[in-house]
């Protein structure tokens, strides 16, 4: 019987988010060490696919708890918080050995102290463990591939699709490559090819994108038995840290990867400038929502997306909305404002009061002054499966429904999943009654809203989490570095190319 070391740490950071993340953060989404790592939250996300590791290996696995911790996307780590973290993945492997690890792993977090948390706990565990013990983790699409990760795991498994749907199977995919690797002692070769290349999610899904075929060749080619991973990682746009780009990562058996590195750089490359997304300023939005017949318009209100790690209480969309008659239902949205919601649960049901409503935490807008009937108080949770978690209990505090005008506002205590419909549902609303729905996601909403909604718009502003990257005021990331610098040539980023050396 093979021992096996689990963890997971998962968190997207959004460096221009002033709110800095904590450890009561991670408890609300589930800490947990030892046997609950997997007996508490095996069925949860790429834990539920490294269960499947027995079958692979074809024996059975005696797990070792690290540590599971999961917090919703936000801003950079506490000081102090890297240490803790750290610490508790080492502890457990004092006195055991193990034969292998399985992680699931985010790959774009930063803290106070290390703009590369993945690639600094990755190294740590390799220095603790020694380089004879497999190590393979798994990321999310959106990662941003380091030297220090690519050096650290023998295999890094990432999320195939955008929406993010496949997290089962991704931590399948990690199991079948740690079991590989068990099974006949081989370590597999690694290409890790990194481009001077950052974008936002404008049109680059990988079921309808402008890089849809390309993704379809790299799934293709990790059906082959010498092929352990092939992945593209977008990079998470709003993440001012060094070695920020694209990746194309391969683990192979043999001389030469499955796809040359060079010739899907440059198909990447050639789509650079490639925009899908009409984004519409906010004062735009609601006379090209109500041009479109029937309801409900799900809108991303991107430039907030607390799925990109935006606070959730931007008003600059908000204020539009409020100043507008919008009939048919009028229009849906959320805020994350704690403040409020204590000052309407103080008021009651029924209540009429005066409230600042958002523009704590967001550095781009001002707290919206506004008139507001409390119309129902309660709480926000749910169990979120699809895009964004796989059996994911999700707890987003008190909640207040407030209506000003022909605007309903679910006030929340804590941030969470902006994408999904169950968000209103857990109060009581239906999205399918109001002409406009708010989505703070810049493009995952689509796969719990598209199947009932009249139409999808996209709203663009000043953000944390802003389409228009040349806004966002970049300072650590590696330079030149697209679209921030107009450069012809991948060549002429002298930090980019080959990860592993």
């Amino acid at each position: 019987m093979k021992r096996i070391a689990v963890g997971q740490l998962l968190q997207e950071t959004n460096t221009l988010n002033p709110l800095q993340t904590t450890r009561r953060d991670f408890e609300i989404y589930g800490l947990g060490q030892g046997d609950a790592v997997m007996a508490r939250y095996g069925d949860t996300e790429e834990l539920s696919g490294f269960a499947s590791l027995p079958q692979f290996l074809g024996e059975e696995v005696e797990w070792l708890g690290l540590l599971r911790a999961r917090a919703w996307s936000g801003g950079v780590l506490v000081p102090g918080l890297l240490a803790e973290i750290v610490e508790a993945f080492i502890t457990p492997l004092r006195g055991h050995e193990v034969d292998g690890v399985l992680l699931s792993l985010h790959g774009a977090q930063a803290a106070a102290e290390d703009p590369d948390v993945t690639g600094f706990l990755v190294q740590t565990l390799r220095r603790a463990l020694g380089p004879q013990v497999p190590l393979v983790a798994t990321l999310d699409l959106h990662a941003n591939l380091t030297r220090r990760m690519v050096q650290s795991a023998d295999v890094l498994v990432g999320y195939h699709t955008f929406p993010h749907i496949d997290q089962v199977r991704c931590g399948q995919r990690g199991a079948r490559a740690l079991a590989h690797i068990l099974r006949t002692g081989t370590r597999p070769q690694v290409s890790a090819w990194k481009m001077p290349l950052l974008t936002n999610t404008d049109g680059r899904t990988t079921d309808r994108g402008v890089l849809a075929g390309l993704w379809r060749e790299l799934v293709a080619a990790e059906t082959r038995a010498e092929v352990l991973s092939t992945a593209i990682y977008m990079a998470q746009p709003w993440l001012d840290v060094p070695e920020l780009g694209w990746t194309l990562y391969q683990a192979y058996l043999g001389e030469r990867p499955p796809l040359d590195p060079e010739t899907v750089a440059q198909t990447c490359w050639q789509t650079r400038a490639h925009h899908q997304t009409p984004f519409l300023r906010p004062a735009e939005l609601v006379p090209a929502a109500l041009a479109i017949p029937g309801r409900p318009v799900a809108v991303s209100e991107s430039h907030d997306a607390t799925n990109s790690g935006a606070p959730g209480d931007s008003t600059l969309l908000l204020e539009a909305l409020t100043k507008t008659t919008i009939p048919e239902g009028g229009v849906l949205t959320f805020c994350v404002d704690p403040e409020s919601v204590k000052r309407c649960f103080e008021a009651g049901e029924g209540a009429s009061l005066d409230l600042q409503v958002g523009g704590r935490i967001d550095p781009y807008s001002d707290p919206l002054p506004l008139r507001v009937q409390v119309h129902t108080l309660g709480r926000v949770a749910y169990t979120l499966s699809g895009h964004g978690g796989h059996n994911l209990p999700v707890d987003m505090g008190r909640a207040a429904v407030i209506t000003a005008g022909d605007t309903t506002v679910v006030l929340v205590e804590e941030t969470g999943p902006g994408s999904s419909p169950k968000l209103y549902e857990a109060v009581g609303l239906a999205p399918r009654d109001f002409k406009i729905v708010i989505a703070k996601s810049p493009e995952g909403f689509r796969q719990d809203y598209e199947p009932f909604a009249a139409g999808i718009l996209y709203c663009g502003a000043p953000g944390c989490a802003t389409p228009y990257l040349l806004e966002a005021g970049f300072k650590s990331a590696s330079r030149p570095l697209y679209p921030l610098d107009q450069i012809g040539e991948m060549s002429q980023a002298l930090w980019a190319g080959e990860l592993r050396t």
